[in-house]
C-alpha cells in the first residue's frame, strides 16, 4: 500500500533573492505518485532538509559546548543560569538531562531517510543532479548520528520513514543498537555521500555554503574515523584516513584562512572563503541565529546592565558604537579565566571572540574585571533599529576546523603538526607580529598561558602535541559547538583535567520522557531503550 507522507518540507523554495533564504511555505499532503518526479520537487524537499537542520542548530551546540570549560559560576550581568549550571557542573540526570528527546534529530533523521529512499529509486533526474542529493542527504545522516554516537553512545538505528512530519518514539519499537553498529552506519553513509558527489566538490548555486557538500561529508568522514581510532580501536588505520580525507578538502582549492579572523563570522561577509557548511539565518524569512531567539536570550547581557560598566580602556560600553546595541538574557557565564588566562593578549581572537567588562571607580579610574560574553557574532543593526538583529550564520565546519583536525590527526600518529597549528596562530597574531615573536609564538613553543584546569584532577602533559592542538581549538572555536567533542575526541584524560566531568557520566542521560515512551513491546517482545550507563532512571 502506498504511503501518504505528509512533509513538513513540501512546497519548499527558495524566495526571490534566490541565495539567502531557506523560506518553507506551509505543509502539504501528497502521495508518492504524483511527486519526486522533477528537479524543481528534490530542490524544494532538499531545501526543507536545510531548515528542518537550521531547526536544530541550538541543540548542536548544546551537545558540543556547554559541558565543557567555557562557562563556570553565575553571570556579570544580573541574570540567573536558569538550569544551564547543570551542564559546566555535568549534574546531568534522566530528570534534568540538559537535552530530551536526543536533541530532536531522529525527526530529521526521517526526513533524510525520505530523500535517500526516493533518491535512490529515482528514474527521471539525470545521473549528477540525483547523485548531488543523494550525497548531501547521506552526508547529512552521517553527521547527524555521529552527533548521537558521541553524546549517548548505543542508539536507534532508523533508515525507514513513517508518514507525518515528525518521529514518535512510542510507535518505533526499536531497541538501541550497539555503538559499533552505529558507527558502521556512520561509516557506510559516509562512503555513500563520497561515491555520489564523486570529485564533485562544487556548491548548490555556485557558492552557497549553506548547502551540504563534498566537503561537509569529508569533515564527518575525518571526525567519524578519528572517533574510531581513538574510541573504538581502530588506531593508525583509521587516523590515516582521516589524514587523507582532509588532506583531499585541502586538494580542492576551494578554502582557505581569511586574512582577518573577525572577518569569518562578519555579517557582510558570508560564504565566504573558509566556510564549509554553514546553517543559514536571514531576515528574508525572519530566521534569527539558534532559532526563538536563543543566541539573543542566552549569551548577551541586558543593554541595561552591559553599560553600566566600562571596557578593559576604561571607555563605558556603551560609548562602543553599535556593536553594542544589543539586549538579551545572559545565562552562560563566561569562565573568568577564559579572559585572563586562556589567550594571549596579542591573539586576536581574544577580543574577537569575548568583550570584556569592568567595573570602574569613579575616584580612581581602577578598572575591576566583572566578566565577558560572547562577541563572535554580531548581528546586524537594521535601518531604523535600537538593537542588533542576530541573523548571522552559524557555522558548523570552516578551514580553520579542517587545519586542526589534520593536526590533531597528526598528534595521534606521532607526527608533527607544525604546519597546520602555526598557520592558524599566524592568522591570529597578524604576520608580522608571529613572525617577531615566532622563537616564542610557533609550535612547538607557546605554552604559556596554562589553560585553567579543574584542579581535583592530575592534568595531562602540556607540553605534547595533543595539549597544544586542543589549546589552539580552544582559542579558535568558542560558541561553535565543538569545545567538548575536542576534549572527548582527545581521551578521557583530557575531559577530567579539563571540565567538571564524571568518569562515568562521559555519556548523556535519556530522559525519562522518552524511556517512558519506548519501553518494552509485549506484543512483538521488542525491549525498549535503557538509560545510559552512570545514570539511573529516578536520578
Amino acid at each position: 500500500m502506498k504511503k501518504f507522507l505528509a512533509y513538513i518540507m513540501v512546497g519548499a523554495a527558495l524566495t526571490v533573492t534566490g541565495c539567502d533564504s531557506l523560506d518553507l511555505s506551509p505543509d502539504s499532503s501528497i502521495t508518492d505518485s504524483n511527486y519526486w518526479q522533477s528537479d524543481a520537487q528534490f530542490s524544494a524537499f532538499n531545501v526543507g532538509l536545510h531548515s528542518q537542520f537550521r531547526e536544530r542548530s541550538y541543540k548542536f551546540f548544546l551537545l558540543g559546548e556547554p559541558r565543557a570549560d567555557y562557562y563556570k559560576g553565575e553571570t556579570a550581568f544580573g541574570s540567573a543560569t536558569q538550569g544551564n549550571e547543570l551542564m559546566w557542573q555535568n549534574n546531568l540526570s534522566a530528570i534534568n538531562p540538559g537535552v530530551s528527546n536526543f536533541a530532536d534529530l531522529y525527526g530529521l533523521i526521517n526526513q533524510v531517510n525520505i530523500m535517500i529512499n526516493k533518491g535512490e529509486q529515482n528514474t527521471t533526474l539525470d545521473a549528477n543532479t540525483r547523485n548531488f542529493y543523494l550525497g548531501q542527504a547521506y552526508g547529512m545522516r552521517a553527521y547527524l548520528y555521529l552527533h548521537l554516537l558521541r553524546s549517548w553512545g548505543n542508539v536507534i538505528i532508523w533508515t525507514d520513514y513513517t508518514e507525518g512530519s515528525s518521529l514518535d518514539f512510542s510507535n518505533l519499537n526499536k531497541s538501541a543498537s550497539p555503538a559499533a553498529d552505529v558507527m558502521q552506519l556512520i561509516i557506510d553513509d559516509v562512503t555513500a555521500s563520497e561515491a555520489a558527489f564523486g570529485s564533485n566538490y562544487s556548491f548548490k548555486g555556485g557558492n552557497q555554503r549553506y548547502f551540504w557538500s563534498k566537503a561537509a561529508t569529508m569533515m564527518v568522514k575525518a571526525e567519524a574515523y578519528m572517533w574510531r581510532g581513538k574510541h573504538m580501536g581502530g588506531g593508525n588505520a583509521d587516523y590515516t584516513t582521516a589524514k587523507n580525507a582532509l588532506m583531499d578538502i585541502q586538494a580542492s582549492g576551494k578554502f582557505s584562512l581569511l586574512e582577518n579572523y573577525t572577518d569569518v563570522f562578519a555579517f557582510d561577509n558570508k560564504n565566504n572563503a573558509e566556510i564549509i557548511f554553514a546553517i543559514r539565518n536571514s531576515r528574508e524569512d525572519s530566521f534569527v541565529m539558534w532559532k526563538d531567539n536563543n543566541f539573543t536570550n542566552n549569551m548577551l547581557p541586558q543593554q541595561n546592565l552591559l553599560f553600566s560598566y566600562a571596557d578593559e580602556n576604561g571607555t563605558p560600553i556603551s560609548e562602543l558604537g553599535d556593536k553594542v546595541q544589543i539586549n538579551g538574557v545572559c545565562r552562560y557565564a563566561i569562565n573568568p579565566d577564559l579572559y585572563s588566562k586562556g589567550f594571549h593578549d596579542a591573539d586576536t581572537r581574544k577580543r574577537g571572540t569575548l568583550q570584556a567588562a569592568f567595573e570602574k571607580n569613579a575616584d580612581t579610574g581602577e578598572l575591576t574585571y566583572a566578566g565577558a560574553y560572547p562577541c563572535k557574532y554580531l548581528g546586524t543593526l537594521l535601518a531604523g533599529a535600537a538593537i542588533r538583529s542576530m541573523y548571522d550564520d552559524y557555522l558548523i565546519y570552516r578551514y580553520a576546523d579542517c587545519l586542526l583536525l589534520l593536526a590533531q590527526a597528526k598528534a595521534f600518529l606521532g607526527e608533527d603538526p607544525a604546519t597546520e597549528i602555526n598557520a592558524v596562530r599566524e592568522r591570529a597574531y597578524g604576520k608580522e607580529y608571529f613572525k617577531a615573536n615566532y622563537a616564542t609564538l610557533a609550535y612547538p613553543n607557546d605554552n604559556d598561558p596554562e589553560l585553567y584546569t579543574n584542579n581535583s584532577m592530575q592534568k595531562p602533559d602540556n607540553a605534547g602535541a595533543m595539549e597544544a592542538v586542543l589549546k589552539e581549538r580552544m582559542r579558535e572555536f568558542m560558541v561553535e559547538g565543538k569545545r567538548w567533542y575536542d576534549l572527548r575526541l582527545a581521551g578521557d584524560e583530557y575531559v577530567l583535567a579539563h571540565t567538571t566531568a564524571n568518569e562515568a557520566r562521559l555519556l548523556w542521560p535519556i530522559d525519562e520522557n522518552t524511556l517512558n515512551k519506548n519501553k518494552a513491546d509485549d506484543k512483538t517482545g521488542q525491549p525498549g531503550l535503557v538509560q545510559t550507563p552512570g545514570y539511573k532512571s529516578d536520578d
